[in-house]
């Protein structure tokens, strides 16, 4: 196969994991409990939007440590797009800033719920670092209030009053810290009904990733352990030989 088809065969094996969802082969019969409808029309909806997902460009390693590299590089090129989205939106015609913000918002929070709702139920599947896994949230995390505090700039949907309204990258960044963090001190507020909904939606996706490195940080001090009692165990057994 030729390298630069991997990702377009990868992102196409994601309609092959749907229909083995759908028809009981995942998880493995016998592994767990039958998926009810529900479970399965969420993890239909989570795997269909990472089959448009630009990650898949990790596929064009041919080892893991380079996959490794391609999937921390397209996170850090994510971040830094938004960014750069974040100070120069005024060069650029606000559909295009909306649809790259969107995207990459989207695109890494739908992969993290991928995580937890997919592909945790594969059999390889582990947590390859932890601190690994923690700054990649941190990051996760950051890009959400960047790319918030870019829509409040694009929709020029909050201020102090309606006769005010918000034009300072360091306020909409301040804004967003503040809604993210559920702290709502209440000097700048939403104007418009749109500013609501984007307030609402930061909040829900901010409570989801931290509930996600809490979980992360006990299961990876729960698997260092369970490491380190096999480790125990087998020099325990080699003495005892």
């Amino acid at each position: 196969m030729n390298w630069f088809c991997r990702p377009i065969v990868s992102s196409l094996s994601e309609y092959r994991l749907i229909g083995d969802i759908w028809m009981g082969r995942y998880p493995e019969p016998g592994e767990l409990p039958p998926l009810s409808p529900l479970e399965r029309t969420v993890m239909t909806i989570l795997v269909g939007i990472r089959s448009i997902s630009f990650t898949h460009v990790s596929k064009l390693a041919t080892n893991y440590r380079l996959a490794s590299f391609l999937s921390e590089f397209y996170v850090a090129l994510r971040f830094i797009t938004l960014i750069l989205v974040f100070l120069l939106h005024s060069q650029f015609p606000k559909w295009m800033c909306v649809a790259i913000v969107t995207y990459c918002l989207v695109d890494g929070f739908n992969y993290r719920l991928c995580i937890i709702f997919v592909d945790r139920y594969a059999k390889d599947w582990g947590l390859r670092s932890l601190n690994r896994s923690l700054i990649l949230l941190f990051i996760n995390y950051a890009e959400l209030i960047v790319g918030f505090a870019t829509l409040y700039l694009l929709t020029g949907s909050i201020g102090y009053s309606k006769e005010q309204i918000l034009s300072s990258h360091a306020e909409a960044l301040y804004f967003s810290v503040v809604t993210i963090t559920t702290l709502g001190y209440g000097d700048l507020k939403p104007i418009h009904s749109i500013a609501r909904w984007l307030t609402i939606v930061e909040t829900l996706m901010g409570v989801v990733l931290i509930v996600l490195v809490i979980g992360t940080f006990l299961t990876g001090v729960k698997n260092i352990r369970n490491v380190r009692r096999q480790q125990d165990q087998d020099l325990d057994d080699r003495f005892s030989v």
